[in-house]
């Protein structure tokens, strides 16, 4: 009977996983698949190549390099500034009378959907000079991320017992060596889900991205919906592009792992 419960155990675990990895082993697969295959339905029997790759980083058509490296300036810049100004934004709606409705007020600005923006966001950048570039691009998903940021980092903070605060400002300590001190390190972990969020949603962000931009912007994601054309779909050259694409994601979670896992005993002080 043990047996067979560890048998049904490893068969779900290994549907799930496979529901949910068998697209992007696909994705993988299909990068390194030639065009003609791809088209006749070849699944089996194909020979590995990495044209496509060649294709999409030496294509100067394509521009997927200075795509690839917008997209990596305008994701980390916007994840930086998200951090660096909704920590303290989020510590004085914990910690003030006036955070409670204020940060409902706040966190209802991201629930309306982004297309409702698009047009007049598109005519302030414009007035500004800022439509097609990095600056433009950062200041609209700063305003559209910082909400979401915000409203988290409220609730890690809340989470922080008040009276650890207060025992510090009693050993002499200033507002700021309270905050620098006590509080930062206790909601790094609030700190690391809010940049994953960011970096995710702005890595992936695709509407304005296209809407923005016309060529010295350009993200990853516009650059690969070049591969779509009146003529043909390039599947080749999309799916090695979302396999690049997968890279920083992974990588930047990969160095933030540590930190990840610290979070989830971030409730045991409360118990101290």
């Amino acid at each position: 009977m043990e047996i067979l419960n560890k048998l049904i155990t490893i068969f779900i675990i290994s549907m799930i996983l496979l529901f949910f990895g068998g697209p992007v082993i696909f994705v993988i697969w299909t990068s390194f698949r030639d065009y003609g295959a791809i088209l006749a339905g070849q699944f089996l029997g194909f020979h590995y190549s990495l044209v496509n790759y060649f294709n999409i980083f030496f294509n100067p058509g394509y521009a997927f390099i200075k795509g690839l490296m917008n997209s990596l300036l305008v994701t980390l810049f916007t994840t930086f500034l998200v951090l660096l100004i909704s920590f303290p934004a989020a510590y004085a709606l914990a910690r003030f009378k006036f955070g409670g409705s204020l940060s409902s007020y706040i966190l209802s600005i991201r629930l309306l959907p982004p297309i409702v923006f698009a047009i007049p966001l598109l005519i302030l950048l414009y007035m500004l000079g800022l439509n097609d570039t990095i600056m433009g691009l950062v200041i609209v998903y700063l305003a559209f991320n910082m909400p979401l940021a915000i409203f988290l980092l409220r609730s890690f903070i809340l989470e922080i017992p008040i009276e650890i605060e207060e025992a510090a400002i009693i050993d002499g300590c200033s507002r700021y060596q309270v905050i620098s001190h006590v509080t930062f390190p206790l909601s790094k972990p609030g700190l690391v889900a809010a940049g994953i969020l960011t970096f995710i949603m702005t890595w992936s962000e695709y509407l304005f991205a296209l809407l923005f931009t016309l060529k010295n912007a350009v993200t990853i994601n516009v650059v690969a919906s070049q591969f779509v054309t009146q003529h043909t779909i390039r599947y080749g050259e999309i799916a090695a592009a979302m396999v690049v694409g997968m890279f920083p994601s992974v990588i930047f979670l990969l160095l933030i792992q540590k930190h990840l896992v610290k979070g989830l005993t971030f409730g045991a002080v409360k118990g101290a």
